[in-house]
Order: structure tokens, then sequence, then C-alpha cells
């Protein structure tokens, strides 16, 4: 029997990342913020108010930076577990923090006399500061647990939505496919089949929805073999050039990117060509982007028209935006070179060569 488990995502996403610099210079900020606070709520001023500020940034700081090296470790070995007990390791991390924290500032206090902590014991000043932590972090665990669901319910609607785009746009592949070897089945039975083959092949990797991102030389590859199809029904019309250079590669692209816009300057460009036309296929770095732009010929104002729905072009802007947000851009517009008037459609997005963004699969086992 087999049995269908999804993997999710674990439960120490919980806890912050604060091995990273930016989450501890954040935590530091705040710590500091809450120093001013207490010293403005005192009833210190002038000199005794600066070194009670002072005092307190030296004790919130310890504590801050203490309790986030030790949420780093917790982060780091603590196996999968109930969320509840994710929760109350976290407290009990805070508190014991505290606890210490508070004691060595008592012990140094009284070992060399500096007068600012009570003599009449450490347990009061401790007990004090243990529960003041201890509400503070059960608030603090909860807005992060509550920030932390949001963040899981997010990623899973744009997960969906991701997936929805990606299924509708191969029908509107299959459509233009199936079109094309209609065609091609009376005329040429052994082209056609050559062509199923090739049919065969790109689908087979482009339902492959495992990964969002892949390298280009991927994607540049399913654009091949989508050429080849064209290629067999369009015969000598259709010339490519392609200038992608060994440097981007390796960059990471969402699937099914290039394809469709290849696909649309075939369709709307070249075919509608009564001679020969090229279509340029070009990729660079620009900085931190991958620039990719696709260009065809514009055919003349006489020319068959074919209707268009737009349903690739809307479904890739939509795609990039769930992965890149406003960092990635599709522009498309009418420009001109030395040969004449054409179209082009540029795909700009941030360069990256190891995947961020793979979907959780299903994990098949075997009973």
């Amino acid at each position: 029997m087999k049995r269908f488990e999804v993997s999710t995502a674990s439960q120490t996403s919980l806890i912050p990342e604060f091995c990273r610099a930016p989450a501890l210079l954040t935590l530091a900020y705040v710590m500091e913020l809450m120093a001013v606070v207490l010293t403005l709520a005192g009833n210190a001023s002038g000199q005794a108010a600066f070194l009670q500020l002072l005092l307190l940034s030296l004790y919130l700081q310890w504590i801050g930076l203490c309790s986030a090296g030790a949420l780093c470790a917790v982060r780091r070995w603590m196996p999968p577990v109930r969320d509840g007990l994710v929760f109350f390791t976290c407290w009990s991390v805070i508190v014991l923090v505290t606890l210490v924290v508070s004691f060595g500032a008592w012990l140094i206090d009284s070992q060399f006399t500096l007068g600012y902590l009570p003599f009449d014991g450490p347990w009061p000043f401790v007990f004090r500061n243990v529960v003041i932590a201890g509400i503070v972090a059960v608030l603090l665990l909860r807005y992060l647990w509550e920030r932390h669901q949001w963040q899981e319910e997010s990623r899973a609607e744009a997960d969906g939505r991701y997936l929805a785009l990606q299924a509708r746009i191969r029908p509107h592949f299959l459509f233009n496919a199936l079109n094309s070897l209609v065609e091609l089945i009376p005329t040429k039975p052994d082209v056609a089949e050559e062509m199923v083959i090739d049919l065969a092949d790109l689908f087979r990797v482009s339902l492959d929805s495992r990964q969002r991102l892949i390298p280009l030389r991927e994607e540049i590859e399913i654009v091949k073999i989508y050429m080849r199809i064209e290629e067999i029904r369009l015969g000598d019309k259709l010339l490519v050039n392609w200038e992608v250079p060994e440097n981007v590669l390796d960059a990471q692209v969402p699937r099914l990117t290039v394809q469709p816009l290849v696909e649309n300057g075939v369709l709307h460009g070249v075919s509608r060509l009564r001679a020969r036309g090229m279509l340029h296929v070009i990729a660079r770095r620009e900085g931190e982007f991958l620039i990719v732009d696709v260009e065809n010929p514009i055919p003349p104002e006489d020319s068959p028209k074919r209707a268009g729905t737009g349903t690739a072009i809307s479904n890739i802007a939509q795609r990039i935006k769930l992965i890149y947000g406003d960092r990635a851009k599709l522009i498309l517009g009418a420009d001109r070179d030395e040969f004449g008037p054409l179209f082009r459609a540029r795909l700009r997005l941030p360069f990256v060569v190891h995947s961020g963004g793979e979907i959780n699969t299903p994990i098949v086992q075997e009973e």
C-alpha cells in the first residue's frame, strides 16, 4: 500500500532567525528603545538619568543578545516537534537567560559595591525581572506565532495560485501545437511523427511542477524543442539567432517563461511574414538582473492576422509577480533596428544561481 505524505515547513520556522546580523541589529535597536522608555518613565534627571540609561542599556542588551544566541542554537538543533513545545521551549530559554543575567548583574553590583541594586539579597530583584520577562516573552512569542501562521497561509495561497497559472498555460500551448500537427499530418506524415515525439518530450518537461525555478539552460532546451516543432511546420521561413552566453546559463528562471514569449514571436511575427523572418533570443546579465529579450520582425499591416487572447503574456506577468514581487518586470513594445521594425518582449529577473523557489511535493513511501 502506498502512503502519501506532504512535506511541510519545519516547526522551527516559528523561531526568528537570530543567527543573522539583520535580526540581531533589529533586536539591539528594540532593546535600546526599551531602555530609553524605562529611563523616561523613571524619576531620575540629569546625570543620574544618563547613568540609569547606560546601565539599563547594558543590562537589556545582555539579555537580548544572550537570548538571541540561545534561540539561534535551539533553532539549529531542535528536532521537529509540536508547535506548543516549540513555544514553551522558547519561553523557557528567554526566562532562563533573564534569570542568569539578572543574578549575574546583582553579583557584580554586590562584589564591587556599586550600590545600584538593593542589598537585601538577589532574589527579589531576580524574581521581579523574571516575571516581567515571562510576561513579555508570552506576548512576543504569541505575536511571532500569529505572524508565522499568516506567512504559512500566504505561502500556501501563492503556491496554489502559481500552480493554477502554470496549469492554464498548458492548454494554451497544446491548442497551438495540435493545430500545427493537424496541418502537417496530411502532407508529411513521417515528419508529423517526429513532431509528435518532440511534442511528447516538450510536455514531459513542461508538466514537471516539482520546481518553480530551473536553470536558464533547461528553459533554452525547452525552447529549442518547441522551435524544432515550428521549424517542421514553417520550414526555411523560420530563422533563429541565439545570443545566450555561457555566464548566464546557470541563472534561475521560472519554468515556461521564455518559451511562451518565443511562441508569441513565431505566431504573431514570423509566421505572418511573406518571406523569411529572423527571431532573436538574447540573454545577458546587467548588474543584479538577468535580461532576456525575444525579438521578432513586425509583419506588414495587410498580412493575415492571428487573434490572440493575451493568456500567455498575462500568465508570465502574474507568475513572476508571485515569485519576485516588484523586482521582476515583463516589458513589451515595438522598436526598430537596422533591418526594420521589430517587436521586443523583455524579461527582467533578479540574477540568482541557486534555486530558492521549490514547491513542496508529495513524498511516496512504500509499506
